[in-house]
């Protein structure tokens, strides 16, 4: 991948119909409230996902993280960049099987700038190299606005999902 890939910020307009909804989401991922954590898909292609994750302050999260100072998890982004990679790995394989993908691991993850209640977060995840044998190698970007708030490098194993 070329840094001029990673200069390229993605565009969000919330007006614009998404590429998939969260009812076309769940059908995909198994993930349910409240670790559910993309909202909807605004691009999608062979080699690139953009997702958006709204971050708001009924997230379980604050409870905890922290109590006057809500500050979404840096590992929260990195699940919400996972299953946004999830959505990239399993829109390529055949859709009469479900599949799920588990994430093997993450690395040079960088966090950038605190993300908390009232930021959107814009997910990026772009493969690294094509998918083979069920492997798969991502680069993920998270941004609020124009600014990279997080970043890593992903790998994923997708397998057929077990009881289905």
């Amino acid at each position: 991948m070329d840094n001029n890939n990673e200069k390229q910020i993605p565009h969000y307009d919330p007006n614009q119909t998404p590429v998939k909804d969260i009812r076309e989401i769940m059908d995909m991922l198994p993930h349910r409230y409240p670790f559910l954590l993309v909202d909807k898909i605004i691009e999608l292609s062979a080699d690139k996902v953009v997702g958006i994750k709204n971050i708001t302050m009924n997230e379980a999260c604050f409870q905890g993280h922290f109590p006057g100072n809500p500050i979404f998890p840096g590992v929260l982004q990195v699940e919400a960049l996972a299953q946004t990679g999830g959505i990239l790995a399993l829109s390529q394989m055949n859709q009469d099987v479900k599949w799920d993908t588990y994430f093997l691991k993450i690395d040079n993850t960088k966090f950038r700038k605190m993300v908390g209640p009232g930021d959107t977060l814009i997910l990026v995840m772009e493969l690294i190299h094509p998918i083979r044998r069920g492997f798969c190698h991502m680069h993920g970007r998270t941004y609020v606005g124009d600014t990279l708030v997080s970043e890593g490098d992903f790998t994923a194993k997708i397998e057929k999902r077990k009881n289905s």
